[in-house]
């Protein structure tokens, strides 16, 4: 279990100009990837079907479950990786956001910042190709710590394994919100499944559903989040409704 934090200090991070030149960014769903594969998988022909490599990553979708990213993390890293934080969004559809081309579920974004193995001290930083299935060289994150004595900071207190966390059960969390949601929107989806490191609001690892929706009353666009337990079951702050 994570050693309990003050609330008062927490980090923040910055990633490396390497990685920021190359536009990496955790801030929300990224543009549609090419579709080149796509290409060469249609003019295949059915009688000779493209190998698993040669297809768009269509099975990095919501609909194969909330842990989607964290499967393909804990496939990348290895189930006993420590991670502070892991960011997952996902398609709203058209119908709820307009710049969205990708269908409703489909994955844009599959994001962590891992524990340096060589280094416990440092955290990396590797985001999912979606076009490939790859993930990206690790790129070095910079730790900034604010609200306490930096000379006390420990990343080991903001780190836990991979195989402590338990994103598939947030299935049964968003299974029970659905008739509260939709009292409310007349259209939502799931957008986004992340884990957050301790900091200000919280002294432990938690999950965050983010949900985007129009609302039922007018159909002005409207988004929320409910931070879970890392076991995926309990909410501990619920900002879904408007």
């Amino acid at each position: 279990m994570l050693k309990s934090q003050p609330a008062a200090l927490y980090i923040s991070v910055t990633l490396s100009l390497g990685l920021a030149a190359c536009g990496g960014s955790d801030k929300g769903p990224v543009e549609p990837p090419s579709t080149a594969a796509e290409a060469k998988a249609s003019t295949a022909g059915a009688a000779n079907p493209p190998k698993d490599a040669d297809i768009k990553a269509v099975a990095f979708n919501l609909a194969d479950g909330p842990d989607v990213c964290f499967r393909a993390i804990a496939k990348h890293l290895g189930a006993d990786a420590k991670v502070s934080e892991i960011t997952s969004f996902f398609s709203a559809g058209k119908e709820i956001e307009t710049a969205h081309t990708q269908p409703a579920g489909e994955m844009t974004t599959c994001t962590v910042q891992y524990q340096d193995p060589n280094d416990s001290r440092k955290l990396l930083r590797s985001d999912l190709d979606l076009e490939s299935g790859e993930f990206s060289p690790p790129s070095p994150v910079e730790i900034t710590v604010t609200g306490g004595n930096a000379a006390d900071f420990k990343l080991e207190d903001y780190v836990i394994p991979l195989s402590k966390i338990d994103a598939a059960a947030l299935t049964s969390v968003m299974e029970a919100q659905k008739d509260r949601l939709s009292g409310v929107y007349g259209r939502y989806a799931w957008s986004g499944v992340r884990l957050a490191a301790p900091g200000a609001f919280s002294n432990t690892h938690t999950l965050r559903l983010d949900v985007a929706g129009r609302l039922a009353s007018n159909d002005l666009r409207q988004g929320g989040y409910a931070s879970i337990s890392i076991d995926g079951k309990k909410i501990t702050a619920d900002h879904l409704m408007p």
